[in-house]
């Protein structure tokens, strides 16, 4: 900010304060604006006063952390929304303290770690029936366990033509807003549609595995070996996002869930990875051999229960194929109409998956009336999306990414499956980013806008809404801030959006790193 500027705003805000006019007022209010601001441009005391005496401790050591206070907080309560009681504020009380650590054991070896705390504050620090998962699982508020703690923690070697990682790790392999080729990782998704690629290296699980990469010329192959598994954490009943339209458990019984184990050889997973680099074009093609992620309800007997026929229902996770592939391509368009050169990427990532396991309700309901059948059919998946993001003038950006689900040989029986259409045969998400920052701040002030809306055929067609309002600021090189607006606005109670109509809220974040 110039200080001739700064000077008019502290004298605006000398006004708005009701401190008397007059210039001798507002110097003073700047020079203690002034020094506010030198004094955070350096406030760093956990590196100060903690990383850097370790590091010169250990000269091998090298470390560095992350700490993030996030509030989210409902714009209106609304008591009973659906099945649930929504008599809560607060979304989240989060505190979030990340430490990644790499110890140099020789040349090219070193010995990575990532340490995660967490801390929610929602259950505690408000009077509520409706939340009430921390009941039944305490992780959902606080990170109790060594597997939580301990988020990453791998052996890594590097060479010129040859990389090396084996441990526990999060791989990423797409780059877009909807998970369509990052698929090795389970994910945290407990925030449901308020879920987005910003959160994604936060909520990944990392799993065990071996994870190895050559590079040679323009090419790089990498292989994937994962002896680990683990499921997406969806939101639990009475926790801040589980769903509004699900109702209460009815008479039919669940088994648990039949999940994959580490130890057994057959279990373990694979992927391979292969990309070209020519020039401003990159391209790639992966394939994984997976389990999906969710397990899908398996009908495994009857019972007569107050005289009606019961399920038992059992969970079971799938093995999936995936064959994926990717580009980018950067270029420069001249003589643009009133920007004239514009910088542009355009980037495109496609997902084909074989053998998606979905519930068919239509044999749920012939298997109470005796027909014997595990209620579940196989449709291959595809999903993709095409993005262009625009470098425009005053370091503003524009990104616009269409974004498609489909379902081979849906029908209306169908439930949920991987990669599929959202609750449809398609589904279309042509979402808008927009990001500017502003001269006048030194580009520390900024505001993003981004805006998903969703449609899906043939029985929603319109699913709502979700517009974000992000206003950012950067207080220092270790210290920002930001205010978040999420709303969701229009589609059926029954549409993806739709449901969280009455979740609209105010988020505010600040983040320290050190």
């Amino acid at each position: 900010m110039t200080q001739s500027r700064l000077r008019w705003l502290t004298v605006l805000l000398g006004l708005m304060l009701g401190l008397p006019p007059g210039m001798a007022r507002a110097e003073a209010l700047y020079d203690a604006l002034s020094s506010f601001d030198r004094t955070m441009a350096t406030f760093n005391p956990l590196g100060t006063y903690v990383r850097k005496p370790i590091e010169r401790l250990s000269p091998r050591l090298t470390f560095k952390g992350y700490l993030r206070e996030a509030i989210d907080v409902l714009v209106q309560p609304h008591e009973k929304v659906g099945y649930r009681n929504q008599d809560f504020r607060f979304l989240q009380l989060q505190t979030l303290l990340e430490i990644e650590s790499a110890y140099h054991i020789a040349s090219g070896l070193d010995l990575n770690s990532l340490v995660h705390a967490m801390y929610d504050g929602a259950y505690d620090w408000q009077s509520s029936q409706g939340l009430y998962a921390d009941r039944y699982d305490r992780s959902v508020k606080l990170y109790d366990s060594a597997e939580q703690v301990l988020r990453e923690l791998y052996v890594s070697y590097r060479a010129p033509s040859f990389d090396l990682l084996v441990g526990k790790q999060q791989v990423s392999w797409g780059k877009m807003d909807g998970q369509f080729i990052d698929i090795i990782n389970a994910m945290n998704r407990s925030e449901s549609a308020q879920l987005e690629s910003e959160d994604y290296e936060w909520r990944r699980l990392p799993m065990w595995m071996v994870n190895t990469t050559f590079h040679f010329g323009s090419n790089s192959l990498q292989f994937l070996y994962i002896f680990d598994f683990e499921s997406d954490r969806q939101a639990l009943p009475g926790s801040p996002w589980y769903s509004p339209q699900i109702p209460p458990p009815g008479i039919d019984r669940r088994r648990p869930t039949r999940t994959p184990r580490g130890g057994d050889f057959k279990a373990h997973e694979y992927g391979v990875r292969f990309d070209r680099s020519m020039g401003a074009l990159t391209y790639g093609f992966i394939y994984a051999y997976l389990w999906d992620r969710n397990p899908v309800d398996h009908v495994v007997g009857t019972d007569l229960v107050n005289g009606q026929s019961a399920l038992r229902l059992e969970g079971e996770h799938a093995r999936l194929h995936h064959f994926g592939a990717t580009a980018d391509y950067a270029t420069t368009l001249a003589q643009m109409p009133m920007v004239g050169v514009l910088p542009v990427v355009f980037r495109v990532e496609a997902l084909w998956t074989k053998g998606v396991v979905f519930i068919d309700y239509s044999k749920q309901a012939a298997a109470r009336l005796g027909v014997n059948t595990d209620a579940t059919v196989e449709h291959d998946t595809l999903r993709a999306a095409v993005a262009a993001e625009f470098g425009l003038p005053a370091n503003t950006t524009l990104i616009l990414q269409g974004a498609y689900y489909q379902t081979f040989g849906w029908d209306r029986s169908l439930g949920y499956g991987f990669g599929g259409g959202i609750s449809d045969e398609w589904t279309l998400i042509p979402l808008v980013y927009l990001s500017r920052p502003f001269a006048f701040s030194r580009d520390r002030l900024s505001a993003q806008l981004t805006v998903f809306p969703m449609l899906s055929g043939p029985v929603h067609v319109w699913q709502g809404v979700k517009t974000k309002l992000r206003v950012t600021y950067k207080i220092s090189q270790f210290i920002n801030t930001q205010l978040v607006y999420n709303s969701y606005d229009g589609g059926d109670s029954t549409d993806f959006y739709g449901q969280y109509d009455k979740w609209d809220n105010f988020g505010w974040e600040l983040n320290y790193e050190f």
